[in-house]
């Protein structure tokens, strides 16, 4: 079991010293109860370091408020966490006034990226030949039907664990089902969410899914520094905007009056298993957050960097494939789930603590960098 409180203790030495576990750290069921979020279910997660978690039950499974010993790692957005009962979809972005914010938004599971029309010809209902998808899709703002959540030991481990599934389907339409897990280990500051995405279905079916991971202040700050081990074979392309008199992509500003909309897609390289480690590290704090992703996962990552007053974040954005149908044709990025297929995708997302953490990762990514 790792140490808690500067020190490790088995099953029975921890259990011995508390009346519940809960008193150290669990998964506990809450309710918000007012404004409109009001009614809104919710998983909150202590692991007993400081570092906890909220998971919305119903909007996606997806991640909430996030802090670390009274640090936020999520960005919060002025629309508060509404209810999914408040998504309205009339012009197509109404993903920002309902889904968006928190630390994790899940984009899909059919579409990512702005409206878009497609054709769904493949349902064979001839009263819908094209559908519009509006930015980011439903994912997000579909409830979940909770499986399991609680605390479970194994080895003198206690593990804090949730699963649920989120359906994404229309009569004549698609009929995807996503197995989400979250996986937490009391004691460490950092969990494992990993999904399972398949067509349960009878038609073939459209599927694109991003992380739409939303880091916020104290972390993001003056002089904090997005690390990525980035591929020397490609650049690192503007999607959006222009950085001004000569600012770095990687390296933030204090929040700025006539700030625009900064989107990047970065060129990875990955190590050995495919695995790609990504932090934002603030060095006043000498503290980090970070995000460890799959590459044959999500070949795609970009990066929206906000330095705006109010909309002041980094969302870090691993995902299947770029935006737009030409361009998915283009490099033969488009991904369809035939009947019985499913896809996994694990993403493991976590707070460096000190300054050893800090270095430990810096010299992983330049090994990687360093990778022939």
């Amino acid at each position: 079991m790792p140490a808690l409180f500067g020190k490790k203790y088995t099953q029975d030495q921890l259990l011995r010293r508390v009346g519940h576990l809960s008193q150290i750290g669990g998964v506990n069921f809450i309710t918000r109860e007012n404004g409109n979020g009001g009614g809104v279910r919710w998983l909150q997660f202590r692991t007993g370091t400081g570092f906890s978690f909220d998971v919305s039950l119903d909007r996606g499974m997806d991640v909430g408020f996030c802090d670390y010993r009274g640090y936020s790692l999520a960005w919060i957005p002025p629309t508060d966490f509404k209810g999914p009962w408040y998504f309205d979809q009339t012009d197509g972005f109404g993903w920002l006034r309902t889904a968006m914010g928190g630390l994790l938004n899940t984009c899909g599971l059919v579409h990512i990226g702005n409206p878009e029309e497609t054709d769904v010809n493949q349902y064979r209902f001839p009263a819908i030949q094209k559908e519009m998808y509006g930015v980011h899709d439903r994912a997000a703002v579909t409830p979940a039907r909770l499986i399991h959540a609680g605390e479970r030991w194994e080895d003198e481990q206690c593990f804090l664990e949730a699963t649920g599934e989120i359906t994404q389907a229309r009569i004549y339409g698609e009929n995807l089902r996503m197995v989400r897990e979250y996986q937490v280990v009391l004691g460490e500051s950092r969990f494992i969410i990993r999904d399972t995405v398949g067509n349960i279905g009878y038609a073939p079916t459209r599927h694109q899914l991003l992380y739409h991971l939303n880091f916020g202040f104290p972390f993001v700050d003056n002089n904090s520094e997005l690390v990525v081990p980035l591929s020397p074979d490609e650049p690192v392309v503007a999607l959006a905007g222009d950085l001004k008199n000569g600012q770095s992509f990687n390296r933030f500003t204090n929040p700025q009056d006539d700030w625009q909309f900064l989107v990047y897609r970065l060129s990875m390289k990955a190590d050995q298993v495919e695995s790609v480690p990504v932090a934002i590290i603030n060095p006043d704090m000498k503290m980090g957050i970070y995000l460890i992703y799959h590459q044959n996962q999500f070949p795609v990552f970009l990066m929206t960097r906000l330095m705006s007053p109010g909309n002041y974040m980094v969302c870090l954005e691993p995902c299947t494939n770029k935006f737009g149908g030409a361009q998915m044709d283009a490099d033969q990025s488009r991904v369809y789930l035939q009947p019985g297929q499913f896809r996994t995708y694990e993403t493991e997302i976590g707070v460096l603590e000190n300054e050893n953490q800090i270095s430990t990762f810096l010299n992983r990514v330049k090994r990687i960098q360093n990778r022939q």
